[in-house]
């Protein structure tokens, strides 16, 4: 059986399932009570971007309103964001970081660069450097936020710029995937 190809092995989805696992088991072991990535996106989104409202940040970041709440609320329990009734619309609340979550965010972006080093060690500066640029790749086809961050700003296959809010889904029809095997047999 080992020397016979394996669906699953042979699965880039699978592989970065079991990436990502490592990376939470990693950061878990490595900063143990910090928070996990989304609070430090929501945290990072409104340092950034802020004062935002949640649904704001929740369009931002492709998160579902409903997880957002608890995460604002630990981040505003641990005294990192704050909301204020919104001037522009007295109804809603907008997020902004504090000095200490900017603080907080600072601390925890280079503690993610540590994590990043141990687990990219068995790969070379230009390996990692590779590594990067083909998930933004990936990424920038699928979802606009990206488009500028991947090497030469990938866009959808089309040649339009995705501007949806959700991830671009491609259609593959049967003249796509003749396409693709003519593709695959001359190379």
């Amino acid at each position: 059986m080992k020397d016979q190809d394996d669906p699953m092995y042979d699965s880039p989805t699978y592989l970065m399932y079991e990436t990502v696992r490592l990376v939470r088991r990693t950061g878990t072991r490595m900063f143990p009570g910090q928070p996990r990535m989304p609070h430090l996106l929501v945290l990072w989104c409104v340092a950034r971007s802020g004062p935002l409202s949640q649904r704001d940040v929740a369009e931002r970041l492709r998160m579902d309103a409903g997880d957002l709440v608890g995460i604002v609320d630990a981040l505003e329990e641990a005294g990192h964001v704050r909301r204020r009734r919104d001037p522009a619309d007295r109804r809603r609340y907008a997020l902004e970081a504090t000095d200490d979550g900017l603080g907080f965010l600072d601390d925890s972006l280079r503690a993610r660069r540590r994590l990043n080093e141990v687990l990219f060690e068995p790969l070379s500066p230009d390996e990692r450097r590779l590594f990067r640029e083909m998930l933004l790749r990936v990424l920038a086809h699928h979802d606009d936020r990206f488009a500028d961050l991947a090497p030469g700003g990938d866009s959808p296959a089309d040649g339009a710029a995705y501007q949806g809010t959700a991830p671009r889904e491609r259609v593959v029809t049967p003249q796509v995937e003749a396409e693709a095997r003519l593709g695959q047999a001359r190379q």
